[in-house]
Formats: C-alpha cells, structure tokens, sequence
C-alpha cells in the first residue's frame, strides 16, 4: 500500500501544465538556436551557402512528406510516445552536428531534423485536444502559442550575445543547449498525466484505408487550402516587410526588426484573448474571415507606404504590422477550431497532420508569391494579396458553417487521464 502511495505521489503534473512547460522550453532552445544556427553551418562545419539552401531544401521536402504518415502511426501508439520520441529524435541529431564533415552527412541529419521538428506541432495539438474539454482546447493552445512567442522571444535575444562573441566552441555551446532543450521538453511530456487515447469500436485497429480517409474528405481538404492561403501573413511579416522597407531607402533599416518585436509582444499579450468563442469549425472560419479583413487592411495601408515620407511611412509600416498580428492570432484560433471539429475521434492524428500539410506548403509557394507581387507590382501587388487573402478568409466562413451544419450532432468526448501506472492500451 504504502508503494502505491509513492508511486501516486510520482505522479506527473496536470496535462495542460507540462504540455505548456514543455512548449515553452521547446520554443527557448529554438529561439536561441535559430538565429545562429545559419552562422554555425557556415562558420563552424564550413558548408557552402548553396548546401546549407540544398540541406534546407531537403529537409522541407522530407518534412511535407512524412507528415500524414507520422500521424498515422501517432493515432496507433498516442501522440504521447510520438513527441517524446520526436523530442529525443531532435535532442540526438543535435547533438551529431558538431561531429559532421562531409555534406552528405549533414544532408542526412538536417532532413531527420527537419522531419522531427515539423511533426511536433500536430502531436502537440492533438494531445492538447485530448487534455482538455472541447470548450477549452482553443484557448489552450492560444496560450501554448503565447508562450511559444514569448520563448523564441528570448531565446533571440540571448542569441545576440553569442553572435557577439563570434566564437566555435560557443556555437557548438548553442547546439547542446537546444539540444538540452529538447530532453527536458521530452521529460515533461513523459511526466505528465497523459491523456487516454480513443479506442475505436470493438478495440480493433482501423484499417489504412480507414486512416488515409482524410485525402477523400473534400470539405477538411478545401479548409486545409484556405487556410494555408490565409496563413500568408507569415511570409508578409518575414519576407513581404522586410523587402518592402529594403526597397525604399527612405525608411530605416532598423525597422525590419521594430517589425518583429511588435508582432511578438502583441501575440504574447492578445493572443489567449483571441481565441474567446472561438470553439467549433464555424466559429473557426469567421475566425479565418476576420483574419482574411485584417491582412487585407495590413496590406492596403502598406500599398501606400510607398510615396509617404520617412516618418509617415515608418508609422503606418508599423500600424500595419499591428493589423497582420491580429489578422495571425485569429488565423491561428480559426486553425485550431476547424482542424479539432473535423478530426474523427480515432483518426484525429492523421487529420491535424494533414491540416499542417496547409502550412507546409504555405512556406514553399509563400515566399514566391509574396516575393513576385510586392517586388514586381509594388502597390499594386499589395493590393492583390489583400484581396487573395480576403477572398480566402470569406470563403472559409461559408465552408466552416456549412461543415457544421452537415455533422449530425453528438455528446462531446469527455477527456480523461491515466497515471504512470495504469494499464489501459494505447489507441490503436
């Protein structure tokens, strides 16, 4: 008796609590890790600029790929086991790169990366999903991105002084140190009360026809392109702005980075609050709508930044990053909303996969896009991405109301936890 008592008092934190913890852990060793990691490549392992693009390239690819079959095994063993596997995955080929001296070598751990990093947004949600009631999970993940921001956030900021010092060993100091971040993100997600996974009827495995019944569902197919296309307003922030201001010398080269600060401070203070009411898909595409309205006015004030003077344009730049941040945070409660009110309970893994198949894309063809219209049309380019995302925001308010209103009604799936020691299986 008196072991099971300690064995109670081993018990791991609340699901919700260590899920965020580990979130924020994770975001801290990727903040501090990415903004030196181009530096590292190139400095330290000595690779050419057009490997390490080849490498990324590659790792891209890979990722995209890998996504629907990763959550096809994550609804048979539990997102669970899938993230901290993914955690540890991350953690080890970290710890290879300082030990890398030939390209191919780096090709091969950059793309396991690559693949690893890109499959943990989906298990992190879907086990976000089953921690918390429907009512709530929305709201959880706003605070998980909130504490996302405010990681990658600081993580930068720490990576000043280590681009500063400009030393080998301090590069290599970075890796181990992401690394690091990654095995004590894996700890918190093995502690914590982990939630049951849905059995299906009669506890037998779903057929892979079953599983793969995603890329026949048309209507989660058109949201997941929607949304992609809405999600646009991170290629203006990273690529769009800064082009933009790049072009007309009048602005300061500093405001690229006022840029990136406002939208970080006004995700970690707004975001939580965004998503109030935002619950099921309906609810998730007038979400997308407003967002769609939001970058469309972000863009139509950076249209006529152009023939402004110095200070005027600055001003509006930054007024109209303060629109795109708030047309980012109610994308991603949209996002959230339509992708939890579609998935079937016992494929829920494979569906979120496959809505992040939305944001990978959006990172190869986005870049090009935004790239074209406001290198090439200026104002005019503005103006037509407004549009495109605006377009894509209406038409996802009408398909989020009607997917709702074709889904027969049913009593919510309660969620429900299990301790170290119990002994029900895993979904499968």
């Amino acid at each position: 008796m008196a072991q099971e008592k300690g064995r109670e008092r081993r018990v791991r934190l609340p699901a919700a609590a260590g899920l965020l913890a580990s979130v924020f852990v994770d975001a801290l060793g990727s903040g501090l890790y990415m903004s030196v990691s181009v530096v590292f490549f190139t400095r330290y392992l000595r690779l050419g600029v057009g490997e390490v693009g080849v490498g990324l390239s590659v790792a891209g690819g890979l990722s995209f790929l890998s996504l629907v079959p990763i959550g096809v095994l994550a609804d048979r063993v539990g997102p669970r086991r899938m993230l901290i596997g993914a955690h540890l995955t991350r953690a080890l080929l970290l710890a290879c790169y300082p030990f890398v001296t030939r390209f191919a070598v780096f090709l091969l751990v950059i793309a396991s990366l690559g693949v690893a990093d890109r499959a943990a947004s989906p298990l992190v949600q879907g086990l976000f999903g089953a921690a918390v009631g429907k009512e709530r999970r929305v709201r959880a993940m706003g605070r998980a991105r909130a504490l996302q921001n405010l990681g990658l956030a600081l993580g930068g900021l720490a990576a000043g002084a280590v681009l500063f010092a400009d030393s080998g060993p301090v590069y290599v100091g970075v890796v181990y140190a992401d690394a690091l971040s990654f095995v004590i993100a894996a700890v918190l997600v093995a502690r914590l009360r982990a939630p049951a996974p849905h059995a299906p009827s009669g506890g037998r495995p779903l057929p892979l026809r079953r599983r793969l019944s995603v890329f026949r569902d048309r209507r989660f197919a058109l949201l997941t392109g929607l949304n992609s296309v809405a999600s646009l307003h991170v290629t203006v922030l990273t690529a769009g702005v800064p082009l933009w201001v790049l072009a007309h010398d009048r602005m300061p080269r500093a405001v690229i980075a006022w840029t990136l600060v406002l939208n970080t401070v006004i995700v970690v203070l707004f975001q939580v609050r965004v998503t109030r009411g935002i619950e099921d898909a309906a609810d998730g595409g007038r979400a997308l709508r407003r967002g769609g309205v939001l970058l469309a006015a972000g863009c139509c004030a950076l249209a006529v930044t152009g023939s402004l003077p110095a200070a005027a344009a600055v001003a509006l730049v930054l007024g109209a990053v303060a629109f795109q941040a708030f047309a980012e945070m109610y994308q991603q409660a949209g996002a959230w909303a339509i992708s939890y009110d579609l998935a079937p309970e016992d494929r829920r893994q494979v569906y979120l996969a496959f809505f992040s198949l939305g944001n990978a894309a959006r990172n190869t063809y986005g870049p090009l896009v935004v790239t074209f219209l406001v290198v090439r049309r200026g104002a005019a380019g503005w103006l037509s991405l407004g549009l495109l995302v605006l377009a894509a925001g209406l038409w996802a308010a009408r398909s989020g109301r009607s997917a709702v209103a074709s889904v027969p009604s049913s009593s919510p799936v309660p969620a429900v936890s299990i301790v170290q020691g119990d002994k029900r299986g895993h979904h499968s």
